[in-house]
């Protein structure tokens, strides 16, 4: 499913040198913030967003870089890589079950490190909030599909969420959630009316994702979405994550590192930092939670119906 090492692709990176021109470049193009628009729902928006960075502002020590996870994008694979091989302490869902009125990191029989928040839903995320995750300084990396949520966490002027994503075409990401959810019986959104629906039959029902990435990104989880809300949820992207791509996974993998400097850190987990190429390579090899599936033409008539 994915290709290549963290190692395989540094050619393609670019230097510090570009990486600091093009931050220039983009300073200047966009600015630190957003001018009212006189559009109540849209000037709330970006208030609400403050307490992410924009990926034009200069990378500081008190930043948390926060990964938004877009379901069936490579994010378990992701979080694998950078809780075991990093050996990042990581604040997800998996500290759901050691939750308390006390911030504390967990750790595993393999060696992961958790912090004990749930950061899966709103209410855990509330719960962090309350007890002050956002500038506990305690992980090194958040992890939510909760994106919008998530950015109360950093309510002061010092301690801000860096956001970070993995994109996929959004057909065969629909496609995969599919095929995903007709096995996924340990899943929260496991439903017994995926068993025996056919692709087809999933794309005109009610139970086919109904714009996933612009709902979060904007905030609109009901009602009906229109284009001013994707031109809104492409500025939000654009202005407060850095991207990479599904298709192509490496590249985005090395990207990250160098944009946040994880390769040169030591975050003290239970692979040493000179096995840990070989530890990423291994874990792309053998993605977590992949699914293999079906494709599905593009431009035919299923493609067409999930548009």
């Amino acid at each position: 499913q994915f290709g290549g090492g963290l190692n395989d692709v540094g050619a393609a990176l670019p230097s510090q040198d570009d990486d600091d021109e093009l931050a220039k470049e983009m300073i200047n193009e966009f600015g630190h913030h957003h001018d009212p628009t006189g559009i109540v729902e849209v000037d709330i928006l970006w208030e609400q967003l403050d307490g992410y960075a924009e990926i034009s502002e200069p990378l500081d020590d008190h930043d948390l870089p926060v990964f938004w996870h877009i379901p069936k994008c490579g994010g378990t694979t992701l979080q694998d890589m950078m809780s075991h091989c990093f050996g990042m302490i990581e604040a997800n869902e998996v500290g759901k079950t050691h939750v308390k009125d006390e911030l504390e990191i967990i750790a595993l029989d393999n060696g992961n490190r958790y912090v004990n928040v749930d950061l899966s839903n709103p209410n855990g995320i509330e719960h962090a909030k309350d007890l002050g995750f956002g500038a506990s300084g305690l992980a090194n990396v958040a992890i939510t599909s909760w994106f919008h949520d998530t950015a109360s966490l950093f309510d002061d002027d010092v301690h801000r969420g860096r956001c970070f994503a993995i994109v996929r075409h959004p057909i065969r990401r629909a496609v995969s959630m599919f095929y995903y959810l007709k096995d996924a019986t340990w899943e929260h959104t496991y439903s017994d009316v995926y068993k025996e629906m056919d692709l087809e039959e999933y794309a005109t029902s009610q139970y086919s994702e109904d714009n996933w990435m612009t709902r979060f990104l904007t905030n609109q989880m009901s009602g009906n979405v229109y284009d001013r809300h994707l031109d809104l949820a492409k500025e939000v992207l654009e202005s407060k994550c850095l991207v990479g791509l599904m298709e192509d996974f490496s590249v985005s993998i090395n990207r990250f590192d160098h944009y946040f400097g994880w390769s040169q850190r030591d975050f003290g987990g239970p692979v040493s930092m000179a096995n840990r190429g070989t530890c990423v390579a291994r874990v792309i090899q053998h993605p977590d939670n992949a699914h293999p599936h079906p494709k599905v033409e593009e431009d035919g008539e299923v493609w067409n119906l999930l548009l």
